[in-house]
Parts: C-alpha cells; structure tokens; sequence
C-alpha cells in the first residue's frame, strides 16, 4: 500500500534552491561591478529636473548586468508565482513542477519582452524621440530594481513554507504601490512635464501598466488550470 505523498514544498526543491543561490552570486557579481552606477542612477531619479542637461547619458550599467538584472526579474518573478500557487495549496497536484515553473518563467520573459516591443511604439507615436528613449531607460531600471526588491519575499517564500498570506499579499502590495509611485513621478517629470496633468498619467499608467499587468495573470491563472489538465 502506498503512503500518503508529500506536498510539493518549493524550499524543498533542489533544482529551484541551486538557481537561488545562483542568483544571489548573480546579484552579488552585479552589485560589486556596477553598484556605484546603480546608485548613481538612482539618486539622478528623484532629482530630474535640477538637471542641466535633461536628456544627458547615464551612469552606465555593463551588458553583464543588464542581463543578469533581467535574468534576476524573471526568476524572482516565477518563484513568487510558484509561491503564490503554493500558499493556495494548487501546488499538491503536480507531479513535476518543472514544466509549470519552466512556463511560467517563459511568460514572465514574454511579458518583459512585449512591455518593451509595446512602451517603444506607443511611446514614439506619443512624445518626443528624446522623452521616449529618457522614458523607456528609466521605466526598465526601474524593472530591473524590482529584482532587488522581490528578493526579501523571494527568500521568505523558500525558506518559510508555512508564510502568512498576511505577510505574502501585504509586501505584494506595499512593492506595487513603491513601483507605481516612482512610475508616477518618473512621468510627471519626463511625460507630462509641462502639462502637469495628473489624470493623464493616471490613465496613462492605467492603460501601459495595470492592463498589461491584469491580462499577465489571467494568462498565469488560465495557463496553470491548463496544466493541471495536462500534466
């Protein structure tokens, strides 16, 4: 007679604890190489407009760590999807999480990959060539910055199978709103500079940023009732 199974637990997966510790030596590379321009980008954030020179060049981040920054997103992002799935108990049924965690990966790319193809067109037809290209470097630090951010939810969510939902939903929401203030105010002072229309970016962000957002994890919720048909 065959005994109970036990319940997937991502802190118990070995394949996801060896890409964790491959991205924190990531992240660590990335910080040592190029943290004294990640800071300096930063702080020219918040003070855009004392700027002599709007749309001068920025401290540059190496190819390297562009790269790895995505790679980091991408990753974080799969594992508190994983984590989410789990806190739910959806995680019980699967036989090989690797497929799943395989396609979620590959729709966090995509999503990534769409945002940009779609921020350059929409954003060329809209403003200026010098506010597009200002825009689109600010927005994908910024999404590069969220791999930092996610990292502390990352961590807990491997090490803590028994999280609160309480503490998972509450750092969601508290880096969502981080992440659209600073979008905010990134477009209130390269976007919408001379116009100062608030409800414009509010509608502009409603409609580059939250839409895409809502229509990623329908994909992500239909996706997953897929493969648990499938596999």
């Amino acid at each position: 007679m065959s005994g109970t199974p036990i319940p997937y637990s991502i802190g118990q997966d070995n394949l996801i604890l060896s890409l964790f510790i491959a991205s924190l030596l990531g992240g660590a590379y990335v910080l040592l190489r190029d943290g004294a321009s990640i800071v300096e980008r930063l702080k020219k954030m918040f003070y855009y407009k004392g700027q002599a020179a709007p749309y001068n060049s920025r401290a540059g981040i190496s190819t390297t760590g562009n790269n790895i920054l995505y790679l980091l997103l991408i990753l974080y992002s799969t594992i508190i999807i994983f984590g989410y799935l789990q806190q739910l108990g959806k995680l019980r049924t699967l036989e090989s999480p690797y497929i799943p965690f395989a396609v979620f990966a590959a729709i966090s790319a995509l999503f990534v990959l769409v945002k940009g193809i779609a921020y350059e067109f929409i954003n060329n037809i809209l403003f200026s060539r010098e506010q597009a290209r200002e825009w689109r470097e600010s927005y994908f630090f910024t999404l590069q910055l969220l791999s930092f951010a996610l990292l502390p939810l990352v961590t807990a969510v491997i090490l803590v199978p028994s999280l609160s939902n309480i503490i998972f939903n509450g750092y969601i929401i508290i880096i969502g709103i981080i992440y659209l203030i600073m979008l905010f105010i990134r477009c209130f002072n390269i976007i919408f500079n001379e116009k100062s229309y608030f409800l414009d970016i509010f509608l502009y962000l409603c409609a580059i940023e939250l839409l895409p957002l809502c229509l990623m994890w329908q994909v992500i919720h239909q996706t997953y009732l897929l493969l648990i048909i499938k596999f």
